[in-house]
This record gives C-alpha cells, sequence and structure tokens, in this order.
C-alpha cells in the first residue's frame, strides 16, 4: 500500500467516531501539505488554509467572547463550503495569542460536524500535540487522546 492509499484509509476510518479528526505529523518539509493537496485534489475535499477562516465576523468578536464562540463562527464559516471532509493547513493560526482561541475546543467542533484533516506543524510526545514557536512565544500542549494519528515518513 502506498502512502496516499494508507492516508485515504486512516481518513476512511474515521467515519462514526464522535470526533472525526485525523492529525497529520512529520518533520518541517516532510509532505504534510503536499498530501492534503493531493488528497484534497484527488478526492474533491475541500483544502483550507485556516487564516481564511478567521473572517471579519470573527474580529469583531470581543477578544473576552472570541475563546467560547470561536468554535461556532469558525464552524459556520466552514459551512460555507461544499465538503464533509475538510483538510486544514496553516492550523497554527488558533494558536495566534492575539486572537484568544481555545484551539482544542475548535478542532472538537469542528470534528464533530466535519471530516477534518489537519496538518499538524509541530510534534507528538507523550500523549500531547505540541507546538513550540522558535521566538519562545507560543507553546501550546493539546491532548491528542480525541482523535486519530497518522505520520508522514
Amino acid at each position: 500500500m502506498n502512502q496516499m492509499e494508507d492516508f485515504l484509509k486512516q481518513v476512511e476510518g474515521l467515519q462514526g467516531k464522535e470526533i472525526k479528526v485525523l492529525v497529520v505529523t512529520g518533520k518541517p518539509g516532510s509532505g504534510k501539505s503536499k498530501i492534503l493537496r493531493e488528497a484534497a485534489e484527488n478526492k474533491g475535499w475541500d483544502y483550507i488554509d485556516t487564516r481564511l477562516l478567521i473572517t471579519e465576523e470573527f474580529l469583531k468578536l470581543l477578544p473576552s467572547e472570541r475563546k467560547a464562540k470561536a468554535p461556532e463562527v469558525l464552524k459556520d464559516e466552514l459551512m460555507t463550503h461544499h465538503g464533509d471532509v475538510v483538510m486544514l493547513d496553516r492550523i497554527q493560526t488558533l494558536f495566534i495569542p492575539v486572537f484568544n482561541i481555545d484551539p482544542k475546543s475548535v478542532i472538537d467542533e469542528l470534528g464533530k460536524s466535519f471530516t477534518v484533516v489537519l496538518a499538524w506543524p509541530g510534534y507528538y510526545k507523550d500523549g500531547l500535540l505540541c507546538y513550540d514557536k522558535f521566538d519562545g512565544t507560543e507553546s501550546i500542549r493539546i491532548s491528542a487522546a480525541d482523535y486519530t494519528l497518522w505520520n508522514v515518513d
């Protein structure tokens, strides 16, 4: 089985789960984004740069409201797309401190409504998805317990 076949099998395996999230991990330059783009093109799925989910509607929310309302607002934005399977790239957009977003609550909410595949920009360690920005301004730790992980070699 080649890499794309294995990847598609992982996506199909999400059906029936409460939270349908496949996290694609791998070193920088390993091809995470490439496999998401190719799968989206081949299967007719949506490939979305997460930066595009930060809409004017979201930015109009008071920072104090964003944490609670972000999951629903971002889900509503995804509803404007045509597919049930969504490839999300540049997920680190959700980590930007000024947006005041809880990334896990957003990912969980999206995974309840869609099959979500995301390219993780960090690494997996001890049951956690980790992201450390080089300048030390961001350090994200999210439990991976509810997600399916797939690594690009």
